[in-house]
């Protein structure tokens, strides 16, 4: 059995893999990723792979705990090319791992289609991969609650509340405004991201949607997308 290990910057999710097949995935916070949260859950496992883009300690950590258990590691780390997928940047560890994995993962899904990634977490990011492995690069623009906090920490008579719905109407209060302008502004960034990539000869023929808020973007996208919650282990299943 196989683990796979994804660490954020406040959290870790993993899953096991058996004969091929991908358990359920589980998150944990940073801080309680100790020793005897790693001896508790991966005694069972025979090696472990791991992508972070986190602090080095806690990578480090689970490094050493794989040595005394005499389990198999590896690090997996953004590279130029894994099989068909080249990255666009001419310095290929600038790229986030966790960007370069959904890339990977994107084209083990569409061999042969022009894909538009989506990753909608902390930061909201955006990719072309297309159906020769050639990605075009992207853009990085913060995230839908990051945008409702930079309006509220940058004014001092903005006043509003989060919403938990997901909206593009035009806002009858301070708190509708604010929290309808970052969908609008993300969904925006989207669209002109496939009129980008057209003008560019390139037509997308398939959205994947990942991150925490990837379920209420689809909603509001007027383009037909797919939802991959763990976008990030199928491209980590790749390096098994």
């Amino acid at each position: 059995m196989i683990a796979l290990v994804d660490i954020g910057n406040t959290r870790t999710k993993f899953c096991m893999v058996n004969q091929g097949s991908r358990g359920s995935v589980i998150s944990v916070t940073n801080e309680l990723l100790s020793i005897d949260y790693l001896t508790d859950n991966f005694s069972g496992i025979n090696k472990l792979i791991v992508a972070s883009v986190s602090r080095n300690e806690l990578v480090e950590r689970i490094h050493q705990w794989c040595k005394k258990q005499d389990k198999a590691y590896q690090q997996v780390v953004t590279e130029k090319q894994r099989e068909k997928v080249v990255s666009a940047y001419d310095v290929p560890s600038q790229l986030g791992v966790d960007r370069w994995l959904t890339l990977v993962a994107a084209n083990a899904l569409n061999p042969n289609k022009n894909v538009l990634i989506i990753d909608a977490g902390t930061a909201t990011t955006i990719d072309i991969l297309t159906k020769d492995g050639q990605h075009q690069g992207g853009w990085i623009l913060a995230g839908i609650d990051m945008l409702f906090n930079c309006v509220l920490d940058n004014t001092s008579q903005v006043k509003a509340n989060a919403h938990k719905v997901a909206s593009l109407s035009f806002g009858a209060s301070t708190s509708e405004n604010v929290n309808n302008a970052t969908w609008a502004a993300t969904v925006g960034a989207i669209c002109l991201a496939i009129s980008q990539s057209e003008e560019q000869g390139i037509i997308i023929d398939e959205i994947l949607l990942t991150g925490g808020n990837g379920h209420r973007l689809q909603g509001l996208l007027p383009h037909s997308t797919t939802v991959i919650d763990d976008l990030v282990f199928i491209g980590l299943q790749v390096y098994i």
